[in-house]
């Protein structure tokens, strides 16, 4: 097996490398390709070879020229059509581990930029931006920039190839490109809201349409293809993309195509971004579609939602359909608790804590249930099936952070308390609490640390009911359909929460809602939006991060967990930085403030 690698390495390296115009493309495949021949991974090698034979042409001596790829050579056939759409989905979790810190973790990570989590390890990807101290050198914002970008490109040479496919039928050509006109919306919709107005580009483009012109006073500035887009454009284009993709879009699919976008995923990203514009009567109408479809339910469990059992459910509208044979989604090693050699790198906050309810349907400072000396009794059972805390039964004992505590007929599982001297101190949480949700017992189990391939839902029913709601209170037209559709998330089987009654103001809703929002979808990376949208970021980010309090069994006295300070300036921090790499080449204008 060995030999047969390195046969392949050097096929690779020697059929490729002639070719000076490849040469960085060719050095970052040998690295590639090393790295693989430790891990004899050959299925990951055959992969590598297949992407780079695929951009040659039969005839090396009469090849295109390099910065001409393109749609006039690649779109003849059905597959080709089918090819580039699947490439197109593979941008949204960021899937390369060298530039992209692990493929679909990074759509955990953003969490830990709010008010429900820190990451406190410095050198992880995205801490200067929830600090506060981010600058427009940042690698994490450069990549997000970079991938978007990478999508849209794949998307716009879909469609202007497409029409170059004649040997496919007319219904599947119009659903694959409903598929990318959805894929690009769910990419400029990311890129809007982290960085405002940025280049709207709807035709595949060389680096030669970016290259700066020269101004009127001989200074250079941005090409006018590429000069940053008021975002309101942005965001009507991709929403008529979306009522387009969502009439060419199937309501479901077979199980060799599960995974693929349908009309009830259009349809709610389409009402995710009105209700972000703040279009409050057209987002309920967008979400009462996919509530008409009849095709979605809420799923019993949401314990099991997460989880390998709850793959593909019912709740399910639109997912990462994660494979086991793909290397580098290291949910459990990246967010896991010490005590089974997780990192964690999102350690959740008091705040989020202190949000979930008592199972009297009262928030903590109401309700007579609430014990602080036992304050994890009697709440909301989704804090239980989102947060490790101490005195969770975890992995036939106890998971425990607190120094002293003791749970009398239960072991504590060793290597989360902070001060039991176990190994890896740096990766216990700093808040006392670790995340569970998409935290997998069979992958620990199984030693899959690095190969994870839960689902990591993008869009589920949950949300889409929350919207209708939200907006139908923001736009005051409150009937029983709001209730009716905020219970319904509230009273999944395993939930079972009291109903919030009628009678409430709008003002009461709009507070049910909100916490509604952030307890039912914490860390699926929703926060972000939310605490921007609704204008509360410079509430809830600046300041000590905080964790649990307990009680010192040394002193007696009290210990509040915190970490590090961060701070918000309203004035620039509602927007990331553009990336300066981008500024240097395109000299398009930075976000004001950075």
């Amino acid at each position: 097996m060995e030999d047969q690698i390195i046969i392949l390495r050097y096929l690779l390296i020697h059929l490729v490398c002639k070719f000076d115009s490849k040469r960085n493309t060719i050095n970052k495949f040998e690295k590639f390709i090393k790295e693989n021949t430790m891990k004899k991974n050959i299925i990951g090698l055959a992969c590598a070879l297949l992407f780079v034979l695929a951009g040659c042409s039969d005839d090396f001596l009469e090849r295109s020229p390099s910065d001409q790829v393109s749609s006039a050579n690649f779109f003849t056939q059905e597959k080709d059509l089918i090819y580039a759409v699947n490439a197109a989905y593979a941008s949204i979790g960021f899937n390369s581990w060298g530039t992209d810190y692990g493929y679909s973790t990074d759509l955990l990570r953003i969490e830990a930029l709010t008010d429900n989590a820190l990451d406190h390890h410095s050198w992880n990807a995205g801490y200067r931006l929830a600090d506060g101290t981010a600058s427009s050198y940042d690698g994490y914002v450069e990549t997000r920039w970079k991938e978007r970008y990478r999508g849209i490109q794949r998307v716009n040479r879909i469609l202007e190839g497409a029409d170059g496919v004649t040997d496919i039928s007319a219904e599947l050509k119009a659903r694959l490109l409903g598929e990318a006109k959805f894929l690009r919306a769910y990419f400029y919709f990311d890129l809007v809201y982290l960085f405002g107005d940025v280049p709207f580009l709807t035709n595949s483009i060389n680096p030669d349409d970016c290259a700066p012109t020269e101004g009127a006073e001989g200074e250079k500035v941005a090409a006018e293809e590429c000069k940053r887009t008021d975002k309101t454009v942005i965001m009507n284009a991709i929403l008529t993309d979306l009522t387009e993709a969502a009439n060419d879009l199937p309501t479901s699919y077979s199980s060799d195509d599960l995974g693929r976008v349908t009309k009830g995923a259009a349809l709610s990203l389409k009402a995710r971004i009105l209700l972000y514009q703040e279009k409050w009567e057209e987002a309920a109408t967008a979400a009462k579609e996919v509530m008409d479809l009849g095709v979605y339910t809420i799923y019993p469990s949401y314990e099991d939602m997460f989880t390998y059992q709850g793959i593909n459910n019912s709740e399910v509208i639109f997912d990462l359909q994660e494979m086991k044979e793909k290397q580098w989604n290291f949910t459990m090693q990246n967010y896991g608790p010490n005590s089974v050699g997780g990192w964690s790198s999102g350690c959740p906050m008091q705040s989020l804590i202190d949000t979930y309810e008592c199972t009297d349907g009262n928030t903590i400072d109401q309700s007579s249930l609430f014990d602080p000396n036992n304050p994890y009794a009697n709440r909301d059972p989704r804090l239980t099936y989102t947060v490790l805390y101490p005195g969770h039964d975890w992995r036939g004992g106890v998971f425990n952070t607190i120094p002293g505590a003791t749970y009398p007929g239960k072991e504590i599982v060793p290597g989360d308390d902070l001060t039991d001297g176990t190994n890896g101190q740096w990766n216990k949480t700093a808040t006392g609490y670790n995340w569970l949700k998409y935290i997998s017992e069979d992958d620990i189990d199984n030693g899959d640390y690095w190969n994870g391939a839960i689902h990591f839902i993008l869009i589920r029913y949950a949300e889409v009911l929350l919207t209708y709601a939200e907006a139908k209170v923001e736009a005051n037209d409150i009937d029983q359909s709001v209730y009716d559709a905020i219970n319904e998330v509230r009273q999944r089987a395993d939930v079972n929460m009291p109903s919030v009654t009628a009678g409430k103001s709008q003002d009461q809703l709009r507070t049910i809602v909100r916490r509604e929002r952030r307890v039912e979808l914490a860390f699926e990376g929703l926060r972000l939006m939310d605490i921007r949208r609704w204008k509360i970021a410079e509430n809830v980010m600046p300041g000590v991060p905080k964790g649990l309090t307990y009680t010192d069994p040394d002193s007696g006295g009290e210990v509040t967990l915190s970490w590090g300070v961060r701070s918000f300036d309203v004035n620039k921090d509602y927007l990331w930085p553009i990336p300066q790499a981008e500024i240097d080449v395109t000299h398009i204008e930075q976000n004001s403030g950075w």
